[in-house]
């Protein structure tokens, strides 16, 4: 009977100490991440999160983060193929994501990213259609979570970068990124893992519209 009780313990115990390895891994994947200064550093990071977001298949935010290296790696490279090929890989974990977490505000603010970055590698051939889809998905991450800072910080990019003759430019972006600066001053993460990236750049580009 005593084995019977300590069984459940033990799992218990076994399932808490995965956890808290996970839990360091990402950490430690993510300080990387955030301290790279070049493609080989952010490439390493995104090898890191490659392998957590393998190792744990069940969890959205190590496929997230594997797919957010993979974007941000796309600014430091400068071989167009390359790029491309490199958001490929970008798309394949946030596929991952979304099959895991379909209603994630988040996840459809990463797609809008990636949707940017594949612009800025051909903007005057991708303009139109990339601008759009971006502006599609990071429309669905406001309807998810009308108070997500990250997802009107990216929409007051696109139109900042959207020409004026096609309604953007400075005018149009600064009152969508006057609501991120309001988003991102109320925003409190429940977790040191979840996303909190993007103000210091919103409040940047928004200096830019005064």
């Amino acid at each position: 009977m005593k084995k019977l009780f300590l069984l459940p313990l033990l799992f218990i115990a076994l399932f808490a100490n995965a956890q808290a390895k996970y839990q360091a891994a990402l950490t430690d994947a993510l300080a990387k991440m955030e301290a790279s200064k070049n493609a080989e550093e952010m490439q390493n990071a995104a090898n890191q999160l490659t392998r957590i977001a393998n190792a744990e298949p069940k969890e959205w935010l190590p496929n997230y983060y594997a797919a957010y290296a993979h974007i941000n790696l796309t600014f430091l490279l400068k071989d167009e193929d390359q790029r491309d090929q490199t958001l490929d890989k970008a798309q394949v974990f946030l596929d991952r994501a979304l099959k895991l977490q379909p209603k994630e505000s988040e996840l459809y603010v990463l797609q809008g990213y990636l949707h940017q970055a594949r612009l800025v590698i051909s903007p005057m051939m991708r303009g139109m259609k990339y601008s759009g889809l971006a502006s599609a998905a990071l429309e669905k991450a406001t309807q998810l979570n009308p108070n997500n800072p990250r997802a009107y910080f990216l929409l007051g990019q696109n139109a900042f970068n959207t020409p004026k003759m096609f309604g953007g430019g400075a005018d149009a972006a600064k009152p969508i990124l006057a609501k991120a600066k309001e988003k991102y001053a109320a925003y409190k993460p429940a977790s040191s893992l979840l996303p909190n990236w993007g103000e210091s750049r919103a409040l940047a580009l928004l200096a830019k519209c005064q």
